[in-house]
């Protein structure tokens, strides 16, 4: 099954995060799901990040349900994007009909990859178990990717659910994003915006028409975008800058841009200022007398729960050990 929490979108209760960012944990009624439509009581997990591509949304959601038998579901509202959906694990038992045409009932083995086009009506009979990560991305969000390589517009995004695709970078992907989704206070804006972005290249790139595909790179920052970029997001070190703000100070497309970036300095964005937080960090374990609280929010992290997690995966030690290992 793909689901979406289509209904909530720019209407139903969000906490806002990071200027931009929302996410719900709070039972709905009437939750709209991709192929489907659904209610929060029905499964066992609904988690969603919405984000601002313009003035459309792109919606994340991981949905599951760990019991058989959810049944028949409603049709929703068509609507002029796509719906990706990566299945977490197998999907055994169920029946799909787009524009009341049965469509596919083959089993989906996990790490399956369909897209379903949104202007057309979906009914599903859900039978079996089933754990999903979605992305909703609008058609919107696919004309700026277009306009911003020269190319011409992405009609279609062609994936069906019967041919059971597996994609491993759109599965790379939706691993990057679970964390996100279960702890969207620690979310920052610049990652996600990379994330959907480059998620959005490929998907065009690998199941768009031939003459909507993207050029070749071009190439990297100037001296002067290079020192723009880095002073934006230094200044932001909580992540509270979009791509589109980082472009549009270096005069670029966000597509120019993000490729740019990473041919001059090596990384995407949100990775080098995630270096630069850990190395301002080490600079204030050893030079100030702060607690590692203070430290954690100073360098732009959640609490220092967040920041102990981080330190410890990117220097392999946590920020306490490695302060006493300096002191050697």
């Amino acid at each position: 099954m793909s689901a979406l929490d289509q209904a909530s979108v720019g209407t139903a209760w969000h906490p806002q995060i990071s200027g931009g960012i929302r996410d719900s944990h709070r039972p709905q009624n009437g939750v709209s799901a991709v192929i489907a439509q659904t209610s929060t009581c029905r499964v066992d997990i609904m988690r969603r990040l919405v984000v601002r591509a313009g003035g459309d949304e792109v919606v994340i959601s991981h949905i599951s349900r760990s019991r058989t038998g959810h049944g028949l579901t409603e049709p929703q509202a068509k609507k002029t994007g796509y719906a990706v959906c990566v299945h977490l694990d197998e999907l055994a038992s169920y029946d799909v009909w787009r524009d009341e045409k049965h469509s596919a009932d083959l089993a989906l083995p996990a790490g399956t990859v369909h897209i379903s086009d949104m202007r057309h009506s979906w009914l599903a009979d859900i039978q079996g178990t089933f754990q999903v990560l979605n992305f909703y991305i609008p058609q919107s969000a696919l004309d700026e990717f277009a306009e911003g390589q020269d190319l011409r517009r992405a009609e279609a995004l062609h994936c069906p659910m019967d041919e059971r695709r597996t994609d491993p970078v759109v599965m790379n992907v939706a691993m990057a994003l679970l964390p996100a989704l279960m702890r969207p206070e620690q979310a920052n804006r610049v990652f996600l915006d990379h994330t959907w972005r480059a998620l959005t290249a490929h998907l065009v790139r690998a199941y768009g028409s031939d003459d909507a595909r993207p050029q070749a790179a071009r190439g990297g920052l100037a001296p002067w975008q290079e020192r723009r970029a880095k002073e934006l997001l230094l200044a932001n070190l909580d992540g509270n800058v979009t791509l589109p703000e980082l472009a549009q100070a270096c005069r670029l497309s966000c597509s120019h841009f993000s490729q740019a970036f990473r041919q001059t300095v090596g990384c995407p964005p949100h990775q080098w200022l995630l270096s630069q937080k850990i190395e301002r960090s080490k600079e204030l374990i050893l030079n100030s007398d702060q607690p590692l609280s203070e430290i954690a929010l100073a360098t732009g992290f959640a609490d220092q729960s967040h920041f102990t997690r981080v330190f410890s995966r990117l220097v392999k030690k946590s920020p306490a050990a490695w302060g006493r290992a300096q002191e050697r």
